[in-house]
């Protein structure tokens, strides 16, 4: 009789410190779906991927976005801090508008109250932008 019965012991497994794993959305067919390439290394991250590739299929076009004015947040204003020109002792203002998109503002050729030679300095959404940048830029 022998000494080890049930089953042989195998090797201990391998652990690879580099490695690319590939997905394809069509397995099939690759070519009709996106694909994501994840890059794995130990040294530069112990929990997972370092890097994501995602890449659209062959002819896909993003839609694009539209700017719709007019269209708020609820009740939060769009704040922007700008500057009235390019100079060093230009003086530093806020805008607040209630009832208009982020996207707008940012993407505005003209704006009412705010001249064209303006630097744009901050913009963000919400009530706590008006405070925190009324201390920030003394205003």
């Amino acid at each position: 009789m022998s000494e080890h019965r049930g089953r042989p012991t195998e090797s201990p497994a391998v652990i690879r410190d580099k490695y690319v794993q590939i997905c394809h959305e069509i397995p099939s067919k690759p070519e009709l779906g996106w694909t994501s390439t994840w890059h794995f290394d130990l040294s530069k991250s112990t929990n997972g991927a370092y890097k994501v590739e995602n890449s659209p299929p062959k002819g896909y076009q993003h839609p694009k976005v539209k700017i719709e004015k007019g269209k708020s947040y609820g009740n939060h204003p769009v704040v922007m801090v700008f500057k009235s020109s390019d100079r060093s002792n230009a003086k530093t203002k806020m805008k607040v508008w209630h009832n208009e998109n982020i996207d707008y503002i940012a993407t505005a050729k003209k704006l009412p109250g705010v001249p064209d030679t303006s630097i744009l300095l901050e913009l963000g959404v919400g009530r706590s932008f008006i405070d925190l940048w009324k201390l920030k830029y003394k205003l």
